[in-house]
């Protein structure tokens, strides 16, 4: 006999267990946990609805079971988001929250501007002058978007102008050597577009001093970062 009721209370138990999750797998597929309330944040360029439709979420995802991940690679597949990360509330809220690229600088075609980003990202094409930094590619022909050395010079113009004076005005790169004119006339000549942070690290540190000591310099010279050069006129 108590062989038979420890059978009964195990199958009952078995019943119970299976029951409970039946019951929970419906719940967490029902509507009760369909999104309600979708937050944005972060973004200045892109709008919310654009936001959403890069996420392709809608009032019938389900927001225990979709897949934050997923979404964060669909949003970080347009240029102008540089990072996505995407929570959940339950039982109704996701929240997007967005790190956008800004322009940094502009590439003159004949018919508009492509603009990029610091990190050399191509960000789309504008019409009118966006009064950016100039990449100047000296090729004869259009700049392609992924162009490495148009991707150095943004870096560069990103590095060396940080909102503050001397201002870039443009970036030359000719024959791969780079060099960045800033506001004033001064020159700063970079060689290859190798060793960009490196680079712009050392020309900000001569640059200080000279705003320092109000001293005049013609052209900087950091092909050689560790042991740069200055000329000052």
């Amino acid at each position: 006999m108590r062989a038979i009721r420890g059978r009964r209370l195990v199958a009952t138990m078995i019943v119970a267990s299976l029951t409970i999750a039946a019951g929970s797998l419906v719940v967490s597929r029902s509507s009760l946990l369909r999104l309600r309330h979708l937050e944005v944040v972060g973004t200045s360029s892109l709008t919310r609805a654009q936001v959403v439709r890069l996420a392709a979420l809608s009032s019938s995802t389900n927001v225990l079971w979709f897949d934050a991940g997923a979404v964060e690679r669909r949003l970080e597949s347009d240029p102008w988001v540089a990072t996505a990360t995407v929570s959940r509330r339950l039982p109704g809220t996701i929240r997007i929250s967005v790190v956008e690229r800004a322009p940094v600088a502009m590439i003159r075609t004949e018919v508009a501007f492509t603009l990029l980003a610091a990190d050399g990202v191509a960000l789309g094409t504008v019409a009118a002058d966006p009064m950016l930094p100039e990449i100047v590619v000296m090729t004869g022909s259009s700049l392609p978007e992924g162009n490495a050395p148009a991707q150095a010079a943004a870096r560069a113009i990103a590095g060396l102008d940080g909102g503050r004076r001397p201002a870039v005005v443009r970036a030359v790169v000719d024959a791969g050597a780079l060099s960045v004119e800033l506001d004033g006339g001064t020159r700063v000549e970079f060689g290859d577009t190798t060793g960009i942070e490196a680079k712009t690290a050392a020309a900000r540190q001569i640059l200080r001093w000279a705003t320092t000591q109000g001293a005049s310099v013609a052209s900087v010279n950091v092909t050689a970062p560790d042991s740069p050069a200055v000329t000052l006129g």
